[in-house]
């Protein structure tokens, strides 16, 4: 991650900063090496050592980093003591700069991978995925607050959250399943909202507004309100509004990719006791948008209808959802412990109207049209996608004190999700908005709940000041019961019902050793899972009614350390992820809807390093690396050519990048007139990437080439207020996040169109906040 700005530089001193000895560069270099040859260390995070001050503070204290505090592992520590790979975002720096979703901002993180798409989005965490899309189970999880959001049934329910009350995002790295359960196998997403605060009132307001080269334009606009009620109750109300700008349009009417989002947040605090707080909180966010982000393109890239411009039926290319997240906290401190019972409730709408004309189904529809003498004049098919779910769960955890030789946390966990999904195909006209809903071709709808119960518990024990080792454990069980029912005008009606459980125990054990109070290196050994569930069956398709759990088991070696009397610090991460019983996605070719089976082995591996260096007062410079290997390790099993996905062992799994580098320079300036300036620059590679696995051993998968985007930013403050300007992707570089195949069989090789999601162009941004 980046830190695109200082949201609060201080006023600095400019006096000359003296040199620094030699031995303690010696000794900064030798301890580097150690903790490196010992360990190749944790992950670090682009906000994991910020260097926000005070004013009223001295040079040398000026210089140093400070500390950021973490929650991955379910109490309040510091990032650099958390024996895992962890990242903090702090999200000020993104929105003013205008990075407001995830695929703004995933590619600086180390470890990272997103593919966006409407119904389908899915976080990739160290290469752990294999496919996205409808009924397909996430590898990594998202948590909001310590309430667990979306769907542990279905990729498409990524939050992307607006940053506007978000306090800091956690990116933890490697299987979290002990702590958080089910589809955190990969990694997890931790969203920590801004608590309200019972001392003193705030009032923020930013606004913004953006411009993209031969795109649209797009504004921002947020607040927040901190009111304390007493010394014992305060309440705290934010909202935002944006429309973010286009730059992909459809060729047969004026639909563009803008989008509309807006959303707010109330969230509550009451101290009854000086030993007993309830906290309250509900959040909702509702997005929508004309047309997907895609772009046509042949399997070189080269675009098929000219820059940003893909072919759909019109009307039949929008999205929109609806997502909100309430819980109740209340927490108690019983003398040898604290106690938190948290309940937390969360509901995701999804629906859209997508173009099917490339599926099989789409290509009969001339001889459909006919037949029902409808008298289309371009006959082509649209499915309409929805996908609603709800869950609610209740977590009770009891964690002992700090300081302790002996720490611990035990807890249980009770969670209920309902989905219902929702797939109708309809005839329409190609190139003109008229969709026939009232004579469905196909109906498949899916019902299905999956139930999941735990009891969880970890301990750390001290052996010296030095040397402490952590274990902990999870065992749980999910019950999935599900009823598919299919219809319409291809089909006869029929009811299939499925259903399956799990009984899943994951584990993680890890050793800590501290070569001194700034050097910590750790080993962690974890594992987690993925639920299984129930495919939506189709009459007449090979279709299986149900697939199961697959697994995986990490190991990490690490370190974390700050350097130069905290003006430098170095982190990073060597892992060995062993993966059993992948799900893969497949794709029936008869009517080319998706399920899901249980395929063969993979393995990932990798290296993750980051740095952040004040090398003076006025100067920051940070940079990352990540290396990733994440491949089969056997062939994926019976394969059928134009039918099952065809993986043979040493093929790299989709979406994750061999190689991602970042790096971010920023110089602070103290005017004479009390206004702080500030100017950056920043470069971002992504390395090349293999989408999904197709059909066929002898069509290749697509393959998307490197990119390198080029940032600028600068901006002003006063006492309160911050002016920004920025310039995103300052090439105009393009690039491509995801792509995957338009064409109903694998018999057009080649030669099939391929709906590529490119990186924004070249975008323009101004953002202006105020401190009230």
């Amino acid at each position: 991650m980046k830190h695109p700005i200082r949201t609060a530089p201080s006023r600095r001193l400019h006096t000359a900063r003296p040199p620094v000895e030699l031995h303690r560069l010696a000794d900064a270099a030798l301890r580097a090496l150690l903790g490196g040859a010992l360990t190749l260390g944790a992950a670090g995070a682009i906000g994991q050592e910020t260097d926000k001050v005070g004013a009223d503070k001295s040079e040398a204290e000026t210089r140093k980093l400070e500390t950021v505090v973490v929650t991955a592992q379910k109490r309040t520590q510091s990032l650099k003591e958390v024996p895992m790979s962890v990242e903090a975002i702090d999200t000020e720096r993104l929105s003013a700069q205008g990075m407001v979703k995830l695929s703004d901002f995933y590619s600086q993180v180390p470890g990272l991978s997103y593919s966006p798409s409407s119904m389908s989005s899915l976080i990739v965490m160290r290469g752990i995925a294999t496919n996205s899309g409808i009924n397909v189970r996430p590898t990594s999880g998202v948590v909001i607050d310590d309430v667990p959001y979306g769907s542990a049934t279905n990729t498409g329910v990524v939050p992307d959250l607006d940053p506007s009350d978000i306090r800091q995002i956690e990116v933890l790295r490697g299987p979290q399943g002990t702590l958080y359960g089910a589809s955190s196998m990969g990694g997890l997403l931790k969203y920590n909202m801004a608590d309200p605060d019972t001392v003193r009132a705030t009032r923020r307001i930013e606004i913004g507004g953006s411009t993209v080269t031969d795109g649209g334009n797009g504004y921002q606009g947020r607040f927040s309100i901190n009111q304390p009620i007493s010394d014992s109750m305060a309440v705290r109300v934010s909202g935002f509004k944006r429309h973010d700008p286009s730059y992909v349009e459809n060729l047969h009417s004026d639909e563009n990719n803008a989008a509309d989002v807006y959303g707010g947040r109330f969230a509550a605090i009451l101290k009854l006791t000086p030993t007993f707080t309830v906290r309250a909180s509900t959040l909702l966010q509702d997005t929508s948008t004309n047309a997907s982000s895609s772009v046509d393109v042949g399997y070189d890239l080269v675009p098929k209808f000219g820059e940003g411009v893909h072919d759909r039926m019109p009307g039949a290319d929008n999205y929109h959802s609806r997502s909100s997240v309430s819980s109740l906290k209340f927490s108690a401190d019983l003398g040898f412990a604290s106690f938190d019972a948290i309940t937390g409730y969360n509901e995701s709408r999804q629906k859209a109207l997508q173009d099917a004309s490339y599926t099989a189904i789409g290509a009969a529809a001339i001889g459909i049209n006919a037949a029902l003498g409808l008298g289309l004049s371009a006959p082509g098919v649209a499915i309409d996608n929805r996908f609603d779910s709800t869950t609610t769960s209740q977590e009770l955890r009891l964690t002992s004190k700090d300081g302790l030789d002996l720490q611990w946390l035990v807890g249980g966990f009770y969670s209920l999700e309902k989905v219902n999904s929702v797939q109708n195909f309809y005839l329409g006209e190609r190139k003109s908005h008229n969709i026939i809903t009232t004579m469905p071709l196909l109906i498949a709808t899916n019902e299905s709940e999956y139930k999941s119960t735990a009891l969880f518990g970890d301990a750390t024990y001290k052996f010296t000041e030095r040397f402490d080792v952590a274990v902990g454990a999870r065992v749980a069980r999910g019950k999935n019961r599900g009823t598919s029912v299919a219809g319409g005008i291809l089909t006869p009606p029929t009811t299939t019902p499925s259903g399956n459980d799990d009984d899943d125990t994951t584990y993680q054990f890890s050793p800590r050793y501290r070569i001194d109070k700034n050097l910590m290196t750790y080993f962690r050994a974890a594992s987690g899972f993925r639920a299984g569930g129930s495919n939506i069956v189709v009459p007449g398709s090979s279709i299986p009614p149900s697939f199961k759990s697959d697994k995986l088991n990490s190991y990490e070696l690490g370190a974390k350390g700050t350097f130069l009397d905290r003006e430098l610090s170095l982190d990073a991460a060597l892992y060995r992820i062993n993966w059993n019983d992948l799900q893969v996605n497949q794709v029936d070719t008869t009517f080319g809807g998706a399920y899901t089976t249980n395929a063969g082995k993979a393995r990932s591996q990798g290296l993750e390093l980051s740095g952040v260096y004040l090398p003076t007062p006025d100067w920051r410079v940070q940079a990352t690396y990540t290396y990733s290997d994440a491949t089969l390790t056997e062939d994926i099993p019976g394969f059928v050519e134009g039918q099952t996905a065809y993986g043979k062992s040493g093929d790299v799994l989709p979406y994750s990048a061999r190689s991602t580098i970042f790096a971010a320079v920023t110089r602070y300036f103290g005017m004479s007139n009390g206004l702080d300036l500030f100017v950056g620059a920043n470069a971002n590679y992504v390395g090349a990437r293999d989408m999904e696995f197709v059909q066929s051993a002898t069509v290749p998968r697509v393959h998307l080439p490197s990119y390198t985007l080029l940032g600028l930013n600068a901006g002003v403050q006063g006492t309160g207020w911050t002016v920004t300007a920025y310039i995103r992707n300052l090439t105009d570089e393009t690039g491509y996040i995801t792509a995957g195949r338009r064409a109903a069989s694998m018999a057009s090789g080649t030669n099939a169109t391929v709906a590529a999601t490119p990186v924004q162009p070249r975008t323009f941004g101004v953002t202006a906040s105020w401190d009230l």
